[in-house]
């Protein structure tokens, strides 16, 4: 019983700081996916069941109806469903698994009510707001004399305006990318945090590979494929093709990226003393001193890690 006192006062806590600091929203519930998955391990049915209803409760009682719908698709559900798995003992890499599908489908139910609903997922108001904003920078701008340094470049205040307007508009079109990324990032540190916990406390539970010898399901690899193709194919006219191709890419970078910088640690680890020290230095600044070329050259590294297994790391799981 004081097992379970003390992990529902320490998610109504999390789940209370959720609502309250909107601002911290993503490491709230971060903090509180970690703590429930963790009471996963050390509670019967009945008590995680109650623990989650009374966290539901606190979450709908003071956020109201249309940020609690946000809450369950980006945090809640998905938590609750690897803490459930995690409950029925299935390993690590099988909660990641449904935690990153369950993250994905809710984020898209939510995006396809909140078009059905707005028509285009909200983004002409919130053009409307950056437009606004962009004027009220322009004129700061121009009152303060910064607007002088961008003319001594050779740039009116009108191409500044059209400058910012054009990456804001971007940013807008992208904001489903970052949807995705939030709550897919959250179950990676849900699960990450609640796994290192179990470590450091010697508990036969959550166990995960070391860095180097992670790897992306090979699935992952069709989808940065697919967003590839369709972003080639509608760059012309910068049509709504283009921008699910660019969006799937941006979900899908980071996730290349991680494991793109395991192949390569696996790699530089496969050398012992003074020569691991110098590709480690040389790795380091070079990926500091051209930091795009680094992106681009560990996602493609992880990408076709995940195509053809370089380290040969599923036959020795067979």
């Amino acid at each position: 019983m004081t097992q379970f006192i003390r992990i529902a006062l320490w998610t109504s806590a999390f789940a209370l700081l959720m609502v309250v600091l909107p601002f911290f929203a993503l490491i709230a519930a971060i903090l509180w996916g970690s703590s429930l998955l963790i009471g996963a391990l050390h509670l019967d049915r009945r008590e995680l069941i109650a623990i989650i209803v009374m966290n539901v409760i606190i979450v709908s009682s003071l956020a109201g109806l249309d940020n609690t719908i946000t809450m369950l698709c980006f945090f809640i559900v998905p938590a609750v469903v690897i803490s459930w798995m995690a409950h029925q003992g299935r390993d690590y890499y099988y909660l990641q698994r449904w935690g990153v599908i369950t993250a994905v489908i809710g984020v898209s139910l939510l995006l396809g009510w909140l078009y059905y609903t707005s028509g285009d997922l909200g983004m002409e108001q919130i053009e409307q707001q950056m437009e606004a904003h962009v004027e009220e920078t322009i004129e700061y701008y121009e009152d303060s004399g910064l607007m002088e340094l961008y003319e001594e470049q050779g740039m009116s205040s009108e191409e500044v305006k059209e400058a910012l307007l054009s990456f804001m508009s971007a940013a807008v079109r992208h904001l489903p990318a970052l949807y995705y990324l939030q709550a897919i990032m959250a179950v990676f540190f849900i699960i990450f945090l609640a796994s290192f916990w179990c470590q450091k406390r010697n508990l036969d539970r959550l166990i995960r590979k070391p860095f180097d010898q992670e790897i992306m399901p090979w699935q992952m690899a069709w989808v940065v494929i697919t967003g590839l193709v369709l972003w080639l194919w509608g760059r012309d006219q910068l049509s709504v093709i283009y921008y699910m191709g660019s969006n799937i890419l941006l979900i899908s970078v980071p996730i290349a990226l991680y494991y793109g910088l395991a192949a390569a640690v696996y790699k530089i680890r496969r050398y012992r003393g003074r020569t691991r020290r110098i590709l480690v230095i040389v790795f380091v600044i070079v990926s500091l001193l051209f930091t795009a070329s680094a992106i681009i050259f560990l996602t493609v590294i992880g990408l076709f890690d995940s195509l053809l297994d370089y380290r040969r790391l599923r036959t020795k799981e067979e």
